[in-house]
């Protein structure tokens, strides 16, 4: 099985046409909820950056990706950011970064990718200030058992060739890692979800 590194950086020139109908989708939902990213924000899994024109204007971002591949498709957005945004080639489960360095940390459809989704959020959580905010928009495992059923047989093939689970909780892996969630919307069913959470 290829590294995420090596997947990522292996669709990277083609990744927008392939989640071109998704951003259609998601493009207001994200608008939303981005409002909430304040002060020093870590965004985590820039790939080739479509989410930064949802991205309110003025803030200052770093913003990190472990695939080289994806990081050199998302400069030119990333340098027509209105605000102030550096790229870093950085793995989410195993960040440089100080204890405390943010104020908001983001994510988006990240936490179905990584090996070890409550790894990362308990990572995310040293990176975040006491009082931050963590903003996710993430694929998630349905309640309904049609649906779940579904998303987990899907699960069995994306997981070996990219490297994504589509059955993730990641509402329980979030208070599991210390985070208490104080917003939660579902996006599209309930498999997409917009969530907000604060450590505890």
């Amino acid at each position: 099985m290829k590294s995420k590194k090596q997947s990522y950086d292996r669709v990277a020139k083609v990744f927008d046409f392939l989640r071109k109908g998704d951003m259609r989708r998601w493009n207001k939902y994200q608008k939303s909820l981005f409002k909430n990213l304040s002060g020093e924000v870590l965004y985590i899994g820039v790939g080739t950056g479509l989410e930064i024109i949802n991205f309110p204007a003025d803030l200052k971002i770093t913003a990190i990706d472990i695939s080289p591949a994806m990081l050199r498709q998302s400069q030119k957005k990333a340098k027509s950011y209105p605000g102030k945004m550096s790229l870093c080639q950085m793995d989410a489960e195993n960040s440089a970064f100080k204890n405390n360095s943010f104020d908001t940390v983001v994510t988006v459809c990240v936490l179905c990718t990584v090996k070890h989704p409550v790894a990362c959020l308990k990572e995310i959580k040293r990176v975040l200030k006491p009082n931050g905010k963590l903003v996710m928009f993430e694929h998630v495992l349905s309640k309904n058992l049609i649906y779940a059923i579904a998303l987990k047989t899907m699960s069995n093939f994306t997981e070996f060739l990219e490297g994504t689970y589509l059955d993730r909780n990641t509402a329980y892996n979030a208070e599991k890692a210390g985070f208490e969630i104080f917003s939660h919307k579902n996006v599209y069913l309930d498999i997409v979800k917009a969530l907000m959470a604060k450590p505890l």
